[in-house]
């Protein structure tokens, strides 16, 4: 497709060589004539004009002019060449023939909607419905009762608990469980009692899950996952914990059981949020971050020490330990000057 064709179909004005073809995309280290770039930041400038490739989607501020580079002007870079991958058609992923493998198990009372996939070794509970076109990797295993939304996608070794209900165009990636009992223990004479969780999942449209993330059913209510969010890998959430729409999760996070959080937040890596919490909408918090108290207004929010040289840490920790002798010395230090 011709640089001039791309622009028509996405919008964008250009300048330089309208006929020159574009195949596919690429980084700008590794990109040929006929690849596609995108520059995210003028900072990346330098990399733009060594690279190879021959055209460039650039932000509509981008004043500069780079030789033998034709520019496509966009509000969003990333998202236009987003756009583009899927123009042209480059992302296949695992490609699925429509139908039932021979080795699935699939219950008589389940009800499989049109144009359904499930591969091979997959086993499909009791009153089970799966909407229109719902692909099942290897190896998924759908308990009793589970509700499957319309253009649902599931990878391999997916694991779907009895009682769940996931909406339309949720994806889930390889080795996410939803719906397995949350970690609900009652202390008694020396032992550790299970408790019993007859709540669910319910998952909204829209909901992408990374791999090996796991989701808790509630104890007594459902845990909620409203549309929109994305959740990437090896995310860990307790049970009754609700999730407003649009919010985004880094990888590694551990959300402790019964944890509100708000609309359009984004929560960055290997964040740990306590139980019984309630974070409001329009919430940033930064990586490694632990949250231990509500968050009542949007904004940015950060903890713990970044990274020193270990003699500095060291120094720093013994510090720390001398800080309320210090506060107290300078409450004293304040009375007296009263």
């Amino acid at each position: 497709m011709t640089v001039a064709k791309l622009a028509g179909e996405l919008g964008l004005e250009f300048q330089g060589e309208a006929n020159l073809p574009i195949s596919s995309v690429s980084t700008f280290i590794s990109a040929k004539k006929t690849d596609l770039c995108f520059l995210r930041s003028v900072q990346y400038i330098n990399q733009l004009s060594a690279s190879e490739c021959g055209a460039v989607i650039v932000p509509v501020n981008f004043k500069s002019k780079v030789a033998d580079k034709t520019l496509l002007y966009s509000d969003n870079p990333h998202l236009s060449f987003i756009e583009v991958i899927n123009l042209l058609k480059l992302y296949q992923g695992n490609t699925s023939n429509i139908g039932i493998h021979v080795s699935a198990i699939v219950s008589p009372t389940a009800r499989i909607g049109d144009n359904v996939s499930i591969a091979a070794n997959c086993v499909i509970g009791e009153r089970v419905t799966l909407g229109n076109n719902v692909t099942l990797g290897a190896a998924c295993v759908i308990e009793d009762d589970v509700i499957i939304g319309d253009n649902s996608k599931l990878f391999a070794n997916v694991t779907i608990c009895f009682g769940v209900n996931i909406g339309k165009d949720v994806i889930l990636q390889p080795g996410v469980v939803i719906g397995s009992d949350g970690f609900g223990l009652v202390y008694h004479k020396g032992t550790w009692l299970k408790v019993p969780h007859l709540g669910s999942v319910i998952i909204g449209d829209r909901v992408e899950i990374g791999a090996n993330t796991t989701i808790d059913r509630g104890a007594l209510d459902d845990t909620v996952i409203e549309q929109g969010v994305k959740i990437d890998n090896q995310i860990q959430i307790g049970h009754n914990v609700r999730i407003g729409e649009n919010t985004a999760i880094a990888a590694c996070v551990g959300i402790a059981g019964s944890t509100v959080i708000g609309k359009n937040c984004k929560i960055s890596g290997a964040v740990g949020i306590v139980g019984h919490l309630s974070i409001a909408d329009n919430v940033t918090i930064t990586v490694m971050s632990v949250v231990t108290q509500d968050i009542t207004k949007s904004g940015t929010y950060s903890s713990g020490t970044p990274l020193l040289e270990n003699r500095l840490w060291h120094r720093n920790n013994v510090r720390y330990k001398s800080l309320d002798k210090l506060a107290k010395t300078v409450a004293g230090i304040g009375e007296k000057n009263k």
